[in-house]
């Protein structure tokens, strides 16, 4: 999954989302919070529930307020005929998410952005910075 896709939500809280990553995506998938940035997350059925297990097990301490942070405000996701899903008014409050926004595909999931957020990032994050991560990683 790739790509920027720009959208609107509008007053009932749905947007288009891209059909390039409807058909990755499938007909069913999971909206929540970001834990790095004031963005969503979109999650595939498949690591949705990777995600899931991965904290079960886990001491309540640690795994519990992930879980209310992740799993409390989250809404599952369907696609219309006309490619529309509806954002739950929690995610959009917490995204800031009015008008329009950025969809960016990152591998094995999305994240939606309100636009100027997205802008605000992505202009605030020097280039050199990235590259200095990337050569961390050894990717360069």
């Amino acid at each position: 999954m790739y790509g920027e896709y720009e959208h609107t939500v509008d007053a009932k809280g749905r947007m288009n989302f891209p059909a390039k990553l409807r058909e990755e995506f499938g007909e069913h998938f999971y909206i929540c919070k970001s834990f790095t940035e004031k963005c969503l997350t979109v999650y595939t059925t498949e690591s949705w529930e990777e995600l899931k297990t991965s904290l079960k097990g886990k001491p309540s301490k640690v795994a519990l307020p992930i879980e209310r942070f992740l799993f409390g405000s989250a809404c599952e996701a369907e696609p219309d005929k006309q490619g529309r899903i509806a954002i739950a008014p929690a995610l959009r409050a917490y995204a800031n998410i009015t008008g329009e926004v950025v969809v960016v595909g990152l591998v094995d999931r999305a994240e939606i952005w309100d636009k100027a957020a997205w802008e605000e990032y992505t202009n605030s994050t020097p280039l050199e910075d990235i590259a200095g991560m990337a050569e961390e990683l050894g990717e360069i």
